[in-house]
């Protein structure tokens, strides 16, 4: 029996399969253009929800107008084609959304290295729709409007090509000339005169200016060598030095730190990974130039005289209603998008000041009133939401034995853990005023001990081991004398991943203990905890260097711990937390079964961490969590890091910054 097609659905399809694939491929980029920016700012499950939207809109974008192209050159292969010159004038159209917005070209970093195949793209797609133009003559009424939007099209394809090849890894540095500033410091020409300006103290010209000038610095970091120490010597005086302006806010310190504001030096980051986002995923570089600006205005030139000329010919060509508004719609849009490029570029984007003095090249830039455009759209350079996920709750919510076997039989336990971890997942703001300047002082303190160290070993780089290992000395001297015998002795043999899960369940049994004191170093400690657990559960690739056996220590943990509980659905998540807070003896020495789990040690931790007037020395215990968290940031690749700055920004890449511009990265003798 041979299945046949109905003929109404037959017909329909003839009729509409280009015009719906055009409005659909026209939505796409509305969709793209107005979307992409905000993943750049938008963390938590809303982030992650947008991401999957820009992520499915950015795929079908290019396949939709791929196909649509082809499907036109079907049609006008058929000399019975009775709308052939208005098919033709779409087509390039879909070369227009090739080119894609300027708010996007990259979904992730691994698009850019595929620039290549976008440029065989390209040259397929050009062939294409040149070949449906030349095929219409000379009797295509319509030929100056599709002449001038093919000329458009192109260059906005060739615009994104050249954003993927600058964005690739291999070339992302070429675009950075040497400087005079010693070892080749990779900084604009334009900007090494800046430092030689008289009066040049205005705060945020002092903040913008150091942004750029380290910007060069974060790309050697992605693509290059380890900095010379004299690079880092520099990088971390002009770091330091714009942060010598007060702030009003800033609470009191000690005064050897007085000096510093570390909000202005978060705000130096944030404009950083601002700028990193821009050059890796946005047209932006390539735009944001005189010749960008040429080939902008010759784009925009060319779509208004098609629409001017369209207007024009319509009259002698006879267009039926909905293709006539069809194309004036493509024209219309087109434009539209243009313009609002043009207002990303000169609202959201940071990238305007590098094209601003690159095009000037003047002292007008101090005229600027650049105060108000960072104070005004600072919230849009990261989402400041810290993921958050703790060890009870994922216990609490795991699946069925029957579903766990079962998922194991038809080989899909990975996806079940990942649907796990979202029902699992949540977020906290993160306190730019008082969490920030307590990480940025116990940085800058732990590079200070690890120069101490060096200089008494009379060593210039230390092994990753060696830091792990002086950083946990230098934690552990926070606390009592009384206690910090018996931490060292639960904690000294656990390596780093086991000790993260030590230390998330130990901070989390103190946690949930009744009639606890509110204050900062508490909820900081709580934060950075299961910000912790979260990217050893959720993103594996961040730790991939330092859990080689994590996941063989965190199954044994919950394996362990359902045998003591031993649960029976709870009521609720409440309950089951009292459950494991009574049930879990309290051991005072985990040696036997620290190679199974790290419960027991665990609790043996928050027995020990349990001062004599039934507090928590919380202070010291978050100088801990600063410590594993600068350990994580260090070894994760940079690449990486790079990654996060698309997905609404990560705490970890920020301390990997704020190491690399205070030294810290000089330390390891590699980078993993």
């Amino acid at each position: 029996m041979v299945l046949s097609v109905p003929a109404h659905a037959k017909k329909l399809w003839d009729a509409w399969n280009i015009k719906g694939n055009i409005i659909l491929s026209l939505f796409l980029q509305v969709l793209l253009i107005l979307f992409a920016p905000i993943r750049k700012w938008r963390g938590g499950k809303w982030g992650k929800c947008l991401h999957m939207l820009i992520w499915l809109a950015y795929l079908m974008a290019d396949w939709v107008a791929g196909v649509t192209i082809g499907l036109i050159l079907s049609n006008r292969m058929k000399s019975s084609a009775e709308d052939g010159d208005i098919q033709t004038l779409w087509a390039p159209f879909l070369l227009l959304h090739l080119g894609g917005p300027d708010t996007i070209t990259s979904f992730a970093l691994e698009d850019n290295e595929l620039w290549v195949r976008h440029l065989l793209g390209l040259i397929l797609q050009v062939v294409s729709t040149a070949y449906i133009f030349l095929i219409s003559l000379p009797d295509n009424k319509l030929w100056l409007p599709t002449l001038l939007v093919l000329a458009a099209g192109i260059i906005k394809y060739v615009e994104r090509n050249r954003a993927l090849y600058l964005a690739s890894f291999g070339n992302l540095g070429d675009d950075w000339p040497p400087s005079e500033w010693g070892d080749e410091l990779p900084i604009p020409f334009e900007f090494q005169e800046m430092d030689k300006m008289e009066d040049f103290d205005d705060s945020e010209q002092s903040i913008l200016w150091t942004a750029i000038h380290h910007f060069g610095t974060i790309k050697m970091l992605l693509v290059g060598p380890l900095l010379s120490p004299y690079q880092c010597s520099e990088i971390r005086e002009t770091f330091l030095q714009a942060g010598n302006i007060p702030s009003q806010h800033q609470e009191e310190k000690p005064s050897r730190h007085q000096e510093v504001n570390p909000s202005r030096l978060l705000e130096i980051i944030e404009i950083e990974l601002s700028l990193l986002y821009e050059v890796l995923h946005t047209k932006l570089p390539v735009v944001g130039c005189k010749v960008g600006y040429i080939f902008r205005f010759i784009t925009m030139s060319c779509i208004l005289g098609a629409l001017l000329s369209f207007s024009l010919f319509k009259k002698s060509y006879k267009l039926e209603q909905f293709d006539m508004w069809l194309t004036y719609g493509l024209l219309l849009g087109a434009l539209v998008l243009d313009f609002i490029s043009i207002i990303y570029l000169l609202i959201f984007s940071d990238w305007l000041l590098v094209a601003y003095v690159q095009i000037t090249k003047s002292r007008l830039f101090k005229k600027w009133r650049w105060a108000t455009k960072s104070r005004l759209f600072k919230k849009w350079r990261w989402s400041t939401a810290v993921s958050q996920m703790n060890f009870i709750t994922y216990y609490v919510k795991d699946y069925p034995i029957w579903l766990r076997d079962f998922g194991d039989f038809v080989r899909i336990r990975p996806l079940l853990e990942v649907i796990k971890g979202i029902r699992c997942l949540s977020s906290q703001n993160f306190k730019e005023d008082s969490d920030w300047p307590f990480i940025f002082y116990e940085v800058r303190e732990l590079n200070e001990y690890l120069n101490l160290k060096m200089a008494d070993s009379s060593q210039t780089v230390l092994e990753a081991s060696q830091v792990w290992r002086y950083s946990r000395e230098r934690a552990l001297r926070c606390f009592d004398d009384s206690q910090r015998e018996d931490i060292t002795e639960i904690i000294e043999e656990l390596d780093y991943t086991k000790s993260v899960l030590t230390w998330h369940i130990a901070t989390e049994l103190c946690f949930l203990e009744k009639h606890q004191s509110s204050n900062n170093h508490r909820a900081l400690c709580k934060m950075l905890s299961d910000y912790m657990f979260y990217l050893l559960v959720m993103r594996p690739a961040v730790m991939a260097a330092l859990s080689v056996s994590w996941k063989a220590v965190f199954e044994d943990t919950l394996a362990e711990t359902e045998i003591l509980v031993r649960r029976s659905s709870p009521s609720n998540e409440k309950d089951a937390r009292t459950k494991i807070l009574q049930l879990i003896p309290h051991v005072r020495n985990p040696e036997k079964d620290r190679n199974r789990s790290a419960l027991f040690a665990a609790s043996a931790l928050a027995k020990c961490l349990k001062q004599l007037n039934g507090s928590y020395p919380w202070e010291p215990m978050s100088k801990v969590w600063v410590q594993l968290m600068c350990f994580a940031a260090m070894n994760c690749r940079p690449h990486i890091h790079a990654q996060q700055s698309s997905k609404g920004g990560e705490l970890l890449t920020f301390v990997w910054l704020l190491m690399n511009h205070l030294g810290l990265g000089t330390h390891f003798s590699s980078h993993c």
